[in-house]
């Protein structure tokens, strides 16, 4: 598919379902807007210094591509499609921010960025969704949407983007004790617990495997080499070579 389709001349542009809309339409707006948050996320990404934002980052862009192309299907216009954003990705989101929250020991009160890069990459990518919020009200309150788990995806979303730009503030040392504290937090977590005990019993499984198959392979009984000798002796006496 080329890059430049030139259909977008005209001031319209095509819908997931092939809907033409003018490119001010309140969808267009909304998805121009999720598109703004999400290069911002981008940008923000790739200037933190927390391999764990990193990754958390990069997941909420996967996300948000979901939302767009739900957003893209407004109600009553076709089948909506196959992905979409649910409780699932609601409440991994607040998963983190209760974590990130108890481990930060945020103060209270307006907090201003701009110390690092990567946090103000981040605050920025927070406004952009808050606005992209506003967009996506507007289209629940003209009944174009219906899925009710995407305004709480993206309210919850700015809160998370505020922590892990005050996370991304933290000098080094802060850092550090923020991860031994998450780790504490996961260690209390009944699903992590669980896991960990799955993987360590797998493990001690293996190791018990190969040191059994150590033990019985080096007790296998050896044939002494006198026996051996002896019986090739015996073989080249029955099989004599025959002289050309």
């Amino acid at each position: 598919m080329a890059i430049s389709t030139k259909k977008g001349d005209s001031g319209y542009t095509s819908l997931l379902r092939g809907e033409r809309v003018p490119k001010y339409h309140p969808i267009t707006e909304a998805l121009g807007a999720l598109d703004e948050a999400n290069s911002f996320l981008g940008l923000a990404r790739a200037s933190s210094k927390e391999k764990r934002t990193k990754r958390i980052i990069l997941q909420i862009q996967k996300h948000l591509f979901i939302m767009g192309g739900e957003l893209s299907v407004p109600k009553g216009k076709g089948k909506p499609p196959k992905n979409i954003v649910s409780e699932t990705e609601v409440k991994w989101l607040e998963k983190f921010i209760e974590e990130l929250e108890e481990a930060l020991s945020l103060p209270p009160g307006f907090v201003a960025f701009g110390q690092q890069e990567g946090s103000s990459h981040l605050d920025v990518a927070r406004t952009s969704i808050r606005k992209t919020e506003r967009l996506v009200v507007k289209l629940k309150s003209d009944n174009m949407i219906e899925n009710r788990y995407i305004l709480k995806y993206l309210n919850r979303l700015s809160d998370l983007l505020f922590v892990l730009a005050c996370l991304e503030e933290k000098d080094e040392n802060d850092r550090q004790k923020v991860s031994r504290a998450l780790f504490r937090f996961q260690l209390s977590d009944p699903m992590f617990r669980k896991w960990t005990f799955v993987i360590g019993a797998l493990i001690m499984a293996l190791i018990l495997t190969v040191l059994l198959l150590f033990f019985f392979h080096g007790n296998t009984p050896k044939v002494p080499t006198s026996q051996t000798n002896g019986h090739m002796e015996q073989m080249e006496t029955m099989h004599p070579q025959i002289d050309e």
